[in-house]
């Protein structure tokens, strides 16, 4: 009987060792299909991110043509008829005569 126990109790070991490599080997095959899924999202938001950095790009580029002072003066005789004056045209004002004017301007 001692033999008998001895197997049995061996048996045991090996069927909770088999339970427990088995629940190993699922849980490295659940890690590496959560590690590929996760890898795929990385890859997505990179691929975002790079595309948010090219409209970046582009949008600072459109800034600063809207801005650069062609593009004003275009758009100002274009759309508001507006010319650059001619030179007999133009007052100098000296810091002097500014005081006067804001206080004319104010009244």
């Amino acid at each position: 009987m001692s033999a008998l126990g001895l197997s049995h109790r061996h048996l045991r070991i090996a069927a909770l060792l088999l339970f427990i490599v088995t629940l190993s080997a699922l849980a490295v095959v659940h890690t590496s299909f959560k590690n590929r899924q996760l890898f795929i999202e990385l890859q997505a938001l990179q691929n975002e991110a790079t595309q948010q950095q090219v409209k970046l790009g582009r949008l600072l580029l459109e800034e600063s043509t809207w801005s650069s002072l062609a593009a004003i003066e275009y758009a100002a005789s274009t759309q508001l008829s507006m010319a650059v004056p001619q030179p007999n045209q133009l007052v100098v004002i000296s810091a002097r005569d500014r005081r006067f004017v804001s206080q004319q301007v104010s009244r």
